[in-house]
């Protein structure tokens, strides 16, 4: 994926397990079908909203 913090999550297993965790909630709470690539995806491109271990290397603005 191309995004600053994808390399960063891909090797920090609990993040990697978080979001998971979070993805099998999502389809059994919603019954929204959406593939593991696309919640990835709006994880990262709401990584600052997360907490400190997921927004980690990221400046956030505060305008």
């Amino acid at each position: 994926m191309d995004h600053s913090l994808a390399p960063i999550w891909s090797q920090n297993d609990i993040i990697k397990k978080n979001i998971a965790i979070s993805f099998d909630y999502w389809l059994e709470d919603t019954g929204i079908p959406i593939t593991l690539a696309e919640f990835v995806e709006q994880y990262l491109a709401h990584a600052e909203y997360l907490g400190e271990m997921f927004s980690s290397g990221i400046e956030l603005d505060n305008g």
